[in-house]
């Protein structure tokens, strides 16, 4: 019944919408009047930490958002640039934050086999911004950056959360992992953050009361599996539904 009750309401909202130009601006009021909660707001308000995103990819964003732990765009919420793409070497997200992504458009180039734009000296994929030209995808990742960097220098808690690309992957290890800490811990300066690992694996070694590790024998095979944790109606049941309610009931705990 709810499911399509809130079927309805995007329908209604589409429809009284139609008018409204350009594309983007009529995603972002559509996206308000279908998402938008008070209550939400509010809390979202009285929250004393920032959530940002390591990648791999966009599991950390898509997991917070589905939980209500990190507020949408339409709450004010801004993007870092690690939220929607894919990075493939934690070696070069560490080198990023130490050097304040000093080489992050170094070997950017637009692949049009896959119709993406590719960094194959970060080994990044970023699957999202295809409709950019190489002007747009800059100043967008400028704005991207410099949130991250805001970020960092902020008083408040921040929460990093990694989730690794491959469990198995040599990268991904406790050098690895202490490695992408202490980058982090030396542009923060004393101020209070957490790194969160979600992972299929236990890293072993890491003794450090600060990195934290959810593990969840999880793994994405579905193309539609942002669609599946979103759940938006409320009328998927799961992997992807039970990993965002076990995985997400363990990071409330973690993050307040």
């Amino acid at each position: 019944m709810q499911c399509n009750l809130l079927k309805v309401k995007k329908f209604i909202i589409k429809l009284f919408t139609i008018w409204i130009f350009p594309k983007k601006s009529k995603k972002n009021i559509r996206n308000f009047l279908f998402y938008f909660s008070l209550a939400d707001f509010i809390r979202f308000k009285k929250q004393n930490f920032y959530i940002v995103s390591l990648g791999h990819n966009c599991l950390p964003r898509v997991l917070t958002t589905a939980i209500k732990l990190k507020p949408r765009k339409i709450y004010g919420e801004k993007t870092c640039p690690f939220d929607l793409n894919l990075n493939f070497d934690i070696n070069k997200t560490t080198e990023l934050i130490e050097t304040d992504f000093q080489n992050f458009f170094k070997d950017l180039e637009f692949d049009k086999n896959t119709n993406q734009w590719i960094n194959k000296y970060l080994r990044a994929v970023y699957n999202h911004d295809s409709k950019l030209n190489r002007e747009e995808f800059i100043n967008r990742y400028k704005n991207r950056i410099k949130n991250f960097l805001d970020i960092l220098n902020s008083e408040k808690n921040v929460y990093f959360i990694f989730y690794p690309y491959n469990h198995q992957s040599e990268l991904v290890n406790e050098t690895s992992i202490v490695n992408l800490y202490n980058a982090i811990a030396l542009k923060r300066q004393g101020k209070p953050f957490k790194l969160i690992i979600i992972s299929s694996k236990i890293i072993n070694n890491l003794n450090n009361p600060n990195i934290i590790q959810i593990i969840e024998d999880f793994e994405i095979t579905d193309p539609d599996w942002v669609k599946k944790c979103l759940n938006e109606y409320g009328n998927f049941d799961n992997i992807y539904t039970e990993f965002c309610q076990n995985a997400g009931k363990k990071l409330k705990q973690i993050i307040h």
